[in-house]
């Protein structure tokens, strides 16, 4: 694997062509405006709710001393998870990176307290084996609050998605934005949560993580998915979560009917 010399973050942008050149060329990029006001309130609202739901029912994934907490299953939780999931920028994005009918892998939602501390930097695709040519995976942090370096934003080590080892610590730095921006992340990238050294802010990423149609997803969603959402869900939304036929992967019984035979 080409070894490459770490490169300067890319800056913000409001255009999706400029946004797709620093993903490929820097592993990373951040495109704002993606959402709208609105759309954050009512996903900053559901997600505080969803929160609050699992702590009173002791299900919640709180970490960092009580300072983090992680809310799961979001597909399950709301049409406006789904509609995110599926929004046209991070669909855009995920073919410019991983090629045409990504999958969703996961989604999810962390909330960052004052005090929580910085996640350990890693690959999002630790789990294959080297070398790497392509991203098998890749991750659409939605800013649902600014991501500021006093908050903790996310740490990311621009041009190391083509490099065989992990860079230095010092290579990494604070992608900061406005709510509403969508930063992707190459899987190939090394990155991490940074720590929250503010005195009273909390903000909140939505974890939109896909993988090609090839790669098992890190949830199960025949399993984790609700049967109640599996039913509501369309023809497409099935596909895009992992759920239909795809290039004789995924079958039932064997291959479709109405398949082309050869």
């Amino acid at each position: 694997m080409t070894t490459a010399a770490m490169q300067p973050l890319p800056g913000l942008t409001d255009d999706l062509d400029t946004a797709q050149k620093d993903l490929l060329e820097s592993g990373c990029c951040r495109l704002t405006g993606a959402l709208t006001g609105e759309e954050l309130a009512l996903i900053r609202e559901r997600i505080a709710a969803e929160a609050a739901a699992d702590v009173a029912r002791s299900a919640d994934h709180v970490y960092a001393a009580g300072s983090n907490q992680r809310v799961w299953s979001l597909f399950n939780r709301g049409e406006e998870f789904l509609r995110l999931a599926e929004h046209p920028v991070a669909m855009s994005l995920m073919e410019t990176v991983l090629g045409p009918d990504p999958l969703v892998s996961n989604l999810s939602a962390n909330i960052t307290g004052p005090g929580g501390t910085a996640m350990v930097p890693h690959w999002d695709q630790f789990w294959a084996d080297r070398p790497w040519p392509n991203a098998l995976a890749a991750h659409v942090i939605w800013m649902i609050d600014d991501f500021t370096e006093e908050n903790g934003a996310t740490l990311v080590a621009p041009g190391s998605h083509l490099r065989s080892e992990p860079p230095s610590s010092d290579a990494l730095a604070p992608a900061v934005g406005p709510a509403g921006t969508a930063m992707v992340v190459d899987g190939r990238l090394w990155h991490g949560t940074g720590a929250n050294r503010s005195s009273g802010s909390r903000r909140t990423g939505v974890l939109a993580y896909y993988c090609r149609p090839y790669i098992r997803q890190q949830e199960n969603m025949v399993l984790s998915m609700t049967p109640e959402v599996q039913k509501g869900l369309s023809p497409q939304r099935r596909k895009l979560f992992g759920l239909e036929f795809h290039e004789y992967l995924n079958m039932v019984g064997g291959p479709p009917r109405d398949l082309p035979r050869y």
